[in-house]
């Protein structure tokens, strides 16, 4: 009788290592690989390449979702959300002030377009040079009267 609960025991006991076993050969090849893709994404962010990086950590996310690598690109993630939504900011903020000064320029061109629109005509007068004397003819030759024969 002794047996039988050292049996049950011991078919417990192998079916808590064999169910250990069993999950770290399918996770620890899952976390290795998310692990290697998180690393490759982090390359890609120092390299200003963020839409590659942005690829890889969802892919990260969805194909091994239950591992500590997900967890980190769920956060990467989030911060290169963020990251590109204050670059957006600042790029609108800074289009807005030069919308502002282009506005600001063309205003004062078209008033200056009005104020030659709306000026008098001006009226040049122009004077023609005073006539030059015509200059004075020579005398006309005297023809000698002599004769050459």
């Amino acid at each position: 009788m002794r047996i039988r609960p050292l049996l049950v025991l011991t078919g417990i006991v192998s079916s808590i290592l064999g169910a250990i076993v069993v999950y770290l050969v399918l996770s620890v090849p899952n976390d290795l690989r998310a692990d290697s893709l998180l690393r490759d994404a982090k390359k890609d962010i120092d390299g200003r390449k963020h839409d590659a990086a942005r690829q890889k950590l969802i892919s990260i996310v969805q194909q091994y979702p239950r591992t500590d690598a997900a967890a980190a690109a769920t956060a990467a993630l989030v911060t290169l959300a963020d990251t590109d939504r204050q670059k957006l900011e600042h790029d609108i903020a800074a289009l807005q002030v030069q919308h502002a000064r282009q506005a600001k320029l063309i205003e004062e061109l078209q008033k200056g377009v009005t104020e030659v629109k709306n000026a008098p005509p001006k009226v040049i007068t122009v004077q023609a040079p005073a006539p030059k004397p015509a200059p004075k003819k020579a005398p006309p030759k005297k023809k000698s009267t002599r004769r050459r024969r």
